[in-house]
């Protein structure tokens, strides 16, 4: 067994009992080493108290606090049982501690000197609506929302029409001249990038840009690109119906 101590002790009140129907606190505390786990095991319902939630634990110093949640429902003096914790040790022993009782002194909530038997029983109280059907929010909404979709269309047609976008103007094409005079400089490789942008849109010179793609970048072709700026030149003229 492990040397250990348990006791409960039942809620001060701010200097009053607790009277049947009042939810209180339990606490119990469990002196247990450093390290050591303690579980609670929950009591079940009896008709001096019902348990609202799961016992709360928590460590102070060398002990461990145990809080139980419940409500009173039985008058008088009652004596109240709490199983005993489960307790387990750094080394793995598991222990049962014994079980703890607590007195409750609760006050009854009928009249001082009145048997319980000559009070007759209250009538059920009517159900408390959940809801109130009324058509205020209607009223409220419907003509902020108005207010709202005027402001929006006030604001639109203050803004006037919406302008037309503005494109960019179209870069000006190389003058033929200064193509041939690159042609005659050796800068063929050039003049065929500056005609392929020309024709992209020709499809007479369709098979010239494929021409054109197939050699572009293959060393030591400068005899065949000469050419073909030649060749693009004329079909530049002829698109653009004899222009330079």
């Amino acid at each position: 067994m492990i040397p250990t101590q348990a006791g409960a002790q039942a809620p001060a009140q701010a200097g009053r009992r607790p009277t049947v129907g009042d939810t209180i606190t339990v606490v119990q505390r469990v002196a247990a080493p450093p390290g050591a786990l303690v579980q609670p095991r929950p009591p079940g319902d009896t008709l001096v108290a019902t348990w609202l939630a799961p016992p709360e634990v928590s460590r102070e110093g060398d002990s461990v606090r145990i809080a139980y949640t419940l409500t009173v429902w039985a008058p008088g003096r009652n004596d109240l049982e709490l199983p005993g914790a489960i307790l387990v040790t750094r080394d793995g022993a598991v222990d049962t501690l014994p079980a703890a009782r607590v007195r409750l002194e609760v006050t009854s909530v009928l009249p001082a000197d009145t048997r319980p038997e000559t009070v007759p029983p209250r009538a059920a109280r009517p159900w408390v609506p959940r809801a109130d059907r009324t058509g205020l929010p209607w009223l409220v909404l419907v003509p902020l929302a108005l207010l709202v979709l005027a402001a929006a269309g006030w604001a639109w047609r203050r803004r006037g029409p919406v302008p037309p976008p503005v494109t960019a103007p179209a870069s000006p094409r190389t003058p033929t001249a200064r193509l041939e005079a690159w042609l005659a400089q050796g800068e063929a490789a050039l003049v065929v990038d500056h005609l392929a942008t020309d024709l992209r849109d020709a499809p007479e010179a369709e098979d010239w840009r494929a021409a054109v793609a197939a050699v572009r970048f293959t060393p030591g072709a400068g005899a065949a690109l000469a050419a073909l700026a030649r060749e693009g030149l004329a079909r530049r003229a002829i698109h653009d119906g004899g222009g330079t």
